[in-house]
């Protein structure tokens, strides 16, 4: 799996950048930075860091939406 899809995967599904980076073992910056990235590349944001916990934006909604496909088409 691409990573930037797991690092943004693990933190839709811990509603959490620090819950999700322990899973991941990396630090929680690292990881914000490499969602960042990730986001850069789309465009537009995934996450509504405004809300608690953790919200998907509409754009973030399509793009889990898009990694679930992909992960269902690899198993």
């Amino acid at each position: 799996m691409f990573q930037g899809m797991e690092y943004v995967y693990e933190v839709y599904k811990e509603k959490s950048f620090s819950r999700a980076a322990a899973r991941l073992f990396i630090s929680q910056p690292s990881l914000s930075a490499n969602v960042k990235r990730v986001e850069k590349k789309v465009g537009y944001p995934i996450f509504d860091r405004s809300t608690k916990p953790l919200g998907l934006t509409e754009c973030g909604k399509e793009y889990i939406r898009c990694v679930e496909e992909i992960l269902s088409i690899q198993k």
